[in-house]
């Protein structure tokens, strides 16, 4: 689109330029307001499906692999790691001597309403239905 100025030359793309540029400045001014407004929580008391619920969707990211937490998980950190168990021998050893599986971690957040779950490595995020948490500071 070209139109033109008051001196007669014509503007070339400048009238749209400006309004993406606005765009796009809005558009990440509220990912980042979204991404101040979680913090770290915790669980005071998590009950069976809600320890299902998070099992559920850590295994998600991991294709489907079953995945246990530990019934106290969340209730004193934001934070839970999980790794890969290794292959044991016959005496419970491990198969290679020592393993050298990755960590992974996942943090528990919230706005205040709803809690979701973040997984540390790629930094996706995931709402927890039925889950109730408290931000940290006001635990």
């Amino acid at each position: 689109m070209s139109l033109p100025n008051k001196k007669g030359k014509l503007l070339k793309g400048r009238l749209l330029a400006a309004p993406l540029a606005i765009l796009l400045l809005s558009a990440s001014g509220c990912a980042t307001t979204q991404e101040a407004e979680l913090h770290e929580a915790i669980i005071k008391s998590i009950s069976v499906s809600q320890k299902q619920a998070i099992e559920s969707k850590i295994s998600n990211w991991f294709g489907g692999l079953d995945i246990t937490i530990a019934d106290d998980a969340f209730s004193q950190t934001a934070s839970i790691t999980i790794e890969r168990k290794a292959k044991d021998d016959s005496r419970g050893l491990p198969i290679d001597g020592r393993h050298d599986n990755p960590v992974y971690s996942f943090t528990l957040l919230s706005d205040g309403e709803q809690c979701v779950l973040r997984n540390d490595q790629n930094g996706e995020l995931t709402k927890l239905e039925n889950v109730t948490c408290y931000i940290v500071h006001e635990a």
